[in-house]
């Protein structure tokens, strides 16, 4: 039987294992206040590379979100979040989606705002001890294929004016690698943002679709 760790926010507790967590309930944490003072309150909310949710939950804790979709290729991380649901009574504003990127979600849904932690290292990326402790699920995006994807086709689950800010890693990564996927799905780079005092490493990567985009 699977034994749980629960991460609170608020009224909320997400329950993990810790070969679940790539990262959400430490530097994930920086997304609220962020969201809170740029954004304020959306209606909806999806979290892609999603894990146990710990950074759409911490959105939906904070009064920042209604309703959140979750999604995730990992059948452990949707075992987890059917727990977190099932915990905390929010069989009515979250959702689990099993899917690669969003090849299995639902066609006709739509969202204000996509956030993420998404496998921050290119497999070509030297190896270090975090790396031999997670699965290459956590970590890994060869090539970026994961980010291509994602990219080519979040424009068609935006809601009209709606934003994408996932959360990216210095070390691995410059904003340059994944500007052009940006741009080539017609999206518009808002900009690079901080994610403050203790997570210089760290980076949010803004974009939004445009209000008269045809998708």
């Amino acid at each position: 039987m699977t034994e749980y760790l629960r991460a609170e926010y608020g009224p909320v507790k997400v329950s993990y294992t810790a070969e679940l967590d790539g990262g959400g309930d430490t530097f994930g944490r920086t997304y609220a206040p962020f969201v809170s003072e740029h954004f304020g309150s959306v209606e909806n909310v999806f979290e892609w590379c999603a894990g146990p949710g710990f950074i759409g939950c911490s959105l939906l804790a904070a009064g920042l979100c209604k309703h959140l979709d979750l999604g995730d290729v990992n059948p452990a991380a949707q075992a987890a979040v059917t727990r977190t649901v099932q915990e905390n009574g929010l069989e009515n504003r979250v959702r689990f989606h099993l899917s690669d990127s969003f090849a299995q979600v639902p066609t006709d849904l739509r969202w204000d705002l996509l956030v993420g932690n998404p496998p921050h290292v290119n497999a070509a990326a030297p190896a270090s001890d975090y790396q031999h402790s997670h699965s290459p699920l956590i970590w890994s995006d060869a090539d970026w294929s994961i980010h291509r994807s994602f990219y080519a086709d979040a424009p068609r689950f935006l809601s009209p004016g709606g934003s994408i800010l996932i959360q990216e890693n210095h070390r691995f990564s410059e904003p340059s690698d994944f500007t052009h996927m940006i741009e080539d799905s017609g999206l518009e780079i808002v900009g690079v943002f901080t994610c403050g005092l203790g997570y210089e490493d760290y980076y949010f990567l803004w974009s939004t679709l445009p209000e008269n985009a045809a998708r």
